[in-house]
């Protein structure tokens, strides 16, 4: 396309104007050979300095007229638009270029603090099966349809989200199903999508490091539903969070719960080492559900799904009979050997109710090793620590992303909130694995590896280290058994 076609209320020199662009960029670190770049400042980065290590690939720079004389300070050899709403053509001109396709493509979005994915990748599969078409931007991975792309964010940056609905458009595409995080509605990644449903899990304390307060946190998640007040809202009326939310919106709303009277409702759960049954009921009418995932939480899980993917026009009974061959993605209370588990769980509910699971499919001891990130809410590592006082019999606090913190002071904060003495420090985290897997050799119990689930790396200081909790346990398994 050419650079005239995307600006063509701007006057521009022929020769700059007949320039043909391959792309669009804002990130230096991404930036491909005839891309046109926007010059966008960050919070934390300083993009001028970036501009010359990149000029020779850049085919035009667009930049703030107030910004003129410092860019044009850096920038020698190639043209340059100066504009006024820098932000506003940048959005302007991604949605041109990529042509997002919006009326093609029915926009599902999930969000709340846990259960995100898990629902997401459940509603993602089913329309796979049922449909034959539906694409998954989430935590763990994207899907377009059975490509998979490796995840960079819960909810990708406004440029990304139109490349990848870009090619979701060339893959016929029916549905996609898009995690929504607070940071993805609070920083507008999804401004300009327009859902169709909107589905909230429920609202328990993280990420306070950014939004400061639960008010703060809750208003942002309710911004998704305010923005789309056309979509069917899919509510947990089991979270006092949900019931507010409830009687603040006006859309159409669909509830489901355990516990509450709600139009998708589980009654007779009951919970064992091989999974999961209980009872929905839907308009007055019982069905069997049955399904490997463990635990209450994943049958409030499964209400979500349920509701939203009846509300599609698929048939309930079509859903429940494959329900049984639905595993959990990736890190999501995944077993990697007998008894031994793996949780993203990262807060202190989804940790407590990882913990729960285990208790009700049947296991009477508990071995946790789990951590707390850096640079993140600090008030959560004492709350985490008391959980698992109490519902594990003993617990390894060990590293889990440290980033710019002393990995051995973030664990001594989880150890504040200990009642009982029944854990130990051991911050290489495959020697805390590694000890959790023996302990195990000498009782019948579950071992659960939370905090990281899918992440194949960790964070020390500005680095990346390669490390997967999955990959370690069997690495340490297949030693021990040799």
């Amino acid at each position: 396309m050419k650079i005239e076609k995307l600006f063509p209320h701007i006057r521009l020199d022929s020769n700059v104007g007949n320039l043909e662009l391959r792309g669009i960029s804002r990130d230096s670190r991404r930036v491909v050979q005839g891309d046109m770049f926007f010059i966008i400042e960050g919070k934390s980065f300083d993009i001028f300095n970036a501009l010359k290590s990149i000029e020779d690939k850049v085919c035009v720079f667009l930049g703030e007229k107030k910004k003129k004389d410092i860019i044009s300070s850096f920038i020698k050899r190639k043209p340059i638009i100066y504009l006024e709403d820098i932000a506003g053509e940048f959005r302007r001109a991604v949605d041109l270029f990529y042509d997002y396709p919006q009326k093609s493509l029915n926009f599902i979005g999930i969000t709340g603090t846990n259960g995100k994915s898990t629902i997401a990748y459940l509603i993602y599969t089913l329309l796979m099966q049922l449909e034959g078409s539906a694409s998954l931007i989430g935590t763990v991975n994207y899907y377009l349809k059975n490509r998979k792309v490796e995840s960079s964010y819960t909810t990708p940056d406004y440029l990304s989200l139109r490349k990848l609905f870009s090619l979701m458009r060339e893959d016929n595409n029916k549905y996609v199903v898009m995690e929504v995080s607070s940071h993805g509605i609070n920083q507008e990644r999804i401004q300009g999508i327009a859902f169709s449903q909107c589905v909230f899990t429920n609202l328990t304390r993280d990420h306070l490091d950014y939004h400061k307060t639960m008010k703060n946190y809750f208003t942002t998640k309710k911004e998704l539903f305010l923005q789309n007040s056309q979509a069917v809202s899919f509510i947990n009326l089991d979270d006092v969070y949900g019931r507010r939310l409830l009687t603040e919106i006006k859309n159409k709303k669909i509830t489901f719960a355990i516990k509450a009277n709600a139009d998708f409702k589980a009654r007779g759960i009951k919970i064992s080492k091989k999974g999961t049954e209980f009872i929905l009921d839907y308009r007055k009418v019982k069905f069997k559900v049955t399904t490997p995932l463990l635990g209450e939480h994943n049958v409030s899980n499964l209400l979500a799904v349920i509701s939203s993917v009846v509300s599609l026009g698929i048939d309930l009974e079509a859903i429940l009979e494959f329900l049984p061959r639905l595993g959990a993605p990736c890190g999501r209370l995944e077993a990697i050997d007998k008894d031994v588990f793996v949780d993203y769980a990262h807060t202190p509910q989804a940790l407590e109710k990882v913990l729960y699971a285990l208790k009700e499919a049947g296991y009477k001891k508990m071995i946790c090793v789990f951590g707390c990130g850096g640079d993140r809410d600090r008030g959560k590592r004492p709350l985490m620590g008391e959980i698992c006082s109490s519902l594990a019999d003993f617990s390894i606090i060990t590293s889990d992303n440290p980033r710019s913190e002393s990995a051995y002071e973030i664990s001594c904060q989880i150890k504040e909130g200990f009642k009982k003495n029944n854990c130990s420090i051991i911050l290489d985290r495959k020697e805390a694995i590694s000890t959790a897997l023996e302990m195990k050799k000498n009782q019948d119990c579950a071992v659960l590896v939370a905090g990281k689930g899918h992440e194949d790396y960790q964070i020390v200081g500005d680095k990346r280290v390669p490390f997967k909790d999955q990959e370690v346990i069997r690495e340490l398994l297949s030693k021990k058994s040799s």
